[in-house]
């Protein structure tokens, strides 16, 4: 679990970083097929997610959950704002605020994890 949420939590800082450059790399756009490791990540992670029901007891797999939801949200919005074509500094602010909520909650489940292995 712990390689995901590092996985993911990276990913967040690199689409927030392309949210913040309107989806420009030099002198191009972003591409819709560079945007598939976005969902890549996302679809291994849920899977792992998915095949761990035993622990969905403890609070690092709600947490886990929570945090899938949170990147899930945060990567489809980054990709409709990339999609629209304009900056809009208003929904960049509401992008900006979902990748804090996945960084927030990738912290979570790592504090769950030390916690659980106490």
């Amino acid at each position: 679990m712990a390689a995901n949420v590092a996985l993911l939590s990276d990913l967040s800082d690199k689409l927030a970083d392309y949210c913040r450059s309107d989806f420009k790399l030099d002198d191009r756009q972003v591409s819709s097929e560079e945007m598939g490791e976005f969902y890549y990540a996302f679809n291994k992670a849920n899977a792992f997610s998915s095949s761990t029901p035993r622990e969905s007891s403890r609070a690092s797999h709600r947490d886990f959950v929570a945090m899938l939801n949170a990147y899930e949200r945060f990567a489809h919005a980054a990709d409709g704002y990339r999609l629209s074509g304009k900056s809009d500094p208003a929904v960049l602010a509401s992008l900006i605020s979902q990748h804090d909520q996945v960084k927030h909650l990738a912290g979570k489940v790592t504090e769950d994890l030390r916690a659980e292995a106490r």
